[in-house]
């Protein structure tokens, strides 16, 4: 009898635990389906909400292939640096003189009306109308925000880690004059194509691929690729301690 017991009990522990491993399985794939399921649309919508409440990060616009022209003879290979929303950042750029074949750093700060900027052959800084920049990242929520309002033909092409956050994987496609805001001298009508990595659980944008011609000077295998991170860490941008 005792032994009968025994059987009885190590069967239903058996069956208990398979209904255990079986539910576990079901809700794990259920959940993935759902993820991967999602309107893209419904997705997007929430990207642009939390873009337009950034409040502060750090980024990175850097070039996998090609290149930007932000002057005749000056070519743009990366630009990266915080941005403290509404009207406050420090970038650096990284670019090459065609004429020479020689790396140039710029260094670039604005504070509200204020902009201020590095000469290209002796680093010291010097005041500036804002309007002479070559770009104006200070309201670079707003800016990623329209873009990704803009993307066409969505759909999510699969879930991805990048670094540690869960990202939900995104392809559409977009105008190349959309991109004005981020890219300097965007061209009009040239078809580019957009990845773009959300996370998973808030819609925050990670990271994007921008593939093709945007600028009419970009080769079309161009390939541009845009980096957030520090999302809403408050950072501190501060005038250059000397001015010429």
């Amino acid at each position: 009898m005792v032994v009968e017991l025994r059987k009885i009990i190590i069967l239903l522990a058996f069956l208990v635990g398979g209904l255990f491993i079986a539910c576990g399985s079901d809700s794990k794939s259920n959940q993935h389906t759902i993820s991967l399921e999602t309107d893209p649309a419904s997705i997007m919508n929430q990207a642009v909400a939390q873009l337009l409440a950034l409040r502060s990060a750090s980024f990175s616009l850097n070039h996998l292939e090609g290149n930007t022209m932000l002057v005749p003879g000056v070519l743009m290979t990366k630009v990266y640096g915080e941005v403290s929303i509404p009207d406050r950042f420090n970038v650096t750029v990284e670019a090459e003189a065609e004429f020479l074949k020689s790396y140039l750093e710029i260094n670039i700060i604005t504070i509200e009306d204020s902009a201020y900027i590095t000469d290209i052959l002796n680093g010291s800084w010097s005041q500036v109308s804002p309007e002479r920049l070559p770009f104006n990242l200070s309201n670079l929520g707003q800016t990623l925000a329209a873009i990704v309002e803009a993307v066409e033909d969505t759909k999510i092409l699969g879930q991805e880690r990048l670094g540690n956050v869960e990202t939900l994987h995104i392809n559409g496609q977009i105008a190349s004059e959309d991109l004005s805001g981020l890219v300097p001298g965007s061209g009009k009508g040239f078809p580019v194509e957009l990845e773009l990595w959300l996370d998973e659980s808030h819609g925050l944008l990670q990271q994007v691929l921008i593939h093709g011609r945007v600028v009419p000077t970009d080769d079309k295998n161009t390939v541009r690729e845009l980096r957030l991170k520090d999302i809403n860490v408050p950072v501190v941008i501060e005038p250059p301690n000397e001015v010429g």
